[in-house]
């Protein structure tokens, strides 16, 4: 007995729970999937179809238990929605009924085995008002029962009554949204709206625009590859202090080398042959006559080691002038094959840094010499840097992140706290006086120009 009133219980209350999800649905969607899926405790059935009516005879599955949203292209449910459109124009689909496979006909029977199991139950969910919206095909392996037909028909009806709230809330919403038209077409209205685009075009507000910003060093020495070969040895640590005539680097030296011993040796085998005919030319006229060949070998080779010599010294690469070096992983040079010409490192004073400021060609806006710029480093956000521009570039280039961009430079105006080289942030450039209108709508205004071309 106990168990038995347990059973009523826990029906009850789910009975109830059902009814508070259907009142807290908050849209059409929401309710299709309570009904498909939160009936189970009350009507168990194993495959749950929602069948929404769009005419007297006609409608199309929507929802079905287990997923959040049905494919219409799917062979089931394409099947499915003949079946129920079938019992739709036989007038099958407004009252509760109970049906078998066998029930069916031969195809739809058939068809019926493959898909879903023996017992269906149709579900019609109708209002109060007698409104017709839809109904629930439930599908199950045992018979359904009479209290289940009449289980059936309470809560086709709760299901009915959501509906309505439903659409009586969308109602509301587009009556609300109707009469905030109707107030917005008062005459009062226009003329506050009016005075407003006026105060926008009277209104000036200093014109910004926000871009990204590094620091960099100004007037940097530049260390480049002084010939064609393989770097051996970098002497300096990355960002580390050097002096003038310090020892940064050097390059491969044994090639150059070999050369110039090669031409060390036949500058000397060529001096020999020159002295030698030197002294017979007084009595042998071919040695006589191979003189002046042999001086300007003389002069060739000489010239070929001196060249050589300067190669060798050009490997050492020193300092030039007092600062920090800047480049790279220290092991990533050594050994690295390199070209004329091409840049290593950077030797640079930190006191002498100025911000590079890369101003995309869409957010540019009329920049002069002397305009204010305020720096917000990643860093430290919290304590802007003040700086005034200095130069802009006239032509567009791609920035590392192939945007079209002007390059500007500004300095910075307190020398005592500048802030380390390399460090980056937003850069906000200060432009002239402009109407808050041009303010607010000039990207707009730029669109409609290149779209329309006026």
């Amino acid at each position: 007995m106990n168990g038995q009133q347990n059973r009523k219980l826990s029906g009850c209350l789910a009975l109830l729970q059902l009814h508070q999800d259907i009142r807290q649905a908050g849209s059409i969607e929401e309710l299709g999937l309570i009904m498909v899926n939160h009936r189970h405790k009350i009507l168990p059935a194993t495959t749950s179809l929602f069948w929404q009516a769009t005419s007297a005879d006609s409608g199309e599955i929507k929802y079905a238990s287990g997923v959040a949203k049905i494919d219409k292209q799917a062979p089931f449910i394409i099947w499915a929605n003949q079946l129920i459109n079938s019992f739709a124009q036989q007038g099958k689909t407004r009252q509760i009924h109970t049906f078998a496979n066998s029930d069916l006909k031969k195809a739809d029977g058939k068809q019926w085995a493959e898909w879903l199991q023996e017992q269906g139950l149709w579900l019609p969910v109708t209002a109060p008002d007698g409104s017709f919206f839809g109904g629930l095909l439930l599908v199950r392996e045992q018979p359904w029962q009479d209290s289940d037909r009449a289980l059936s028909q309470e809560l086709g009806e709760m299901f009915g009554y959501g509906f309505i709230t439903i659409n009586k809330s969308i109602n509301v919403n587009q009556k609300a949204r109707y009469n905030l038209t109707k107030r917005w077409s008062k005459p009062l209205t226009w003329t506050a709206i009016t005075s407003l685009i006026a105060t926008l075009f009277l209104l000036d507000v200093q014109q910004s625009v926000l871009a990204p910003a590094t620091v960099i060093v100004k007037d940097p020495y530049v260390i480049t590859a002084p010939l064609d070969g393989v770097v051996e040895k970098i002497h300096v640590a990355a960002n580390s202090p050097v002096k003038s005539g310090q020892i940064l680097l050097r390059m491969e030296q044994s090639k150059i080398k070999n050369s110039r011993d090669v031409s060390k040796l036949v500058l000397q085998v060529t001096k020999e042959r020159y002295l030698k005919a030197q002294k017979v030319a007084f009595s042998d006229p071919d040695a006589r006559s191979s003189l002046s060949l042999l001086k300007a070998q003389i002069k060739q080779h000489s010239a070929e080691t001196e060249y050589a010599q300067e190669l060798l010294n050009r490997t050492i690469v020193r300092a030039k002038r007092d600062g920090v070096a800047i480049f790279g992983n220290q092991d990533e040079w050594q050994g690295r094959p390199v070209a004329v010409g091409e840049q290593i490192m950077v030797i640079a004073n930190p006191m002498e840094v100025e911000l590079e400021i890369l101003l995309p060609v869409d957010d540019a806006i009329i920049m002069q010499p002397g305009a204010e710029v305020i720096l917000f480093l990643n860093s430290t956000p919290l304590n802007p840097l003040k700086a005034v521009l200095e130069h802009a570039s006239y032509q567009a280039l791609s920035d590392h992140n192939n945007i079209l961009s002007y390059r500007l430079t500004a300095k910075f105006v307190n020398n005592e706290n500048l802030p380390r080289i390399g460090l980056k942030g937003t850069a906000k450039l200060l432009g002239p006086q402009t109407p808050i209108f041009y303010y607010l709508f000039r990207r707009p205004i730029t669109a409609l120009r290149q779209a329309v071309g006026f």
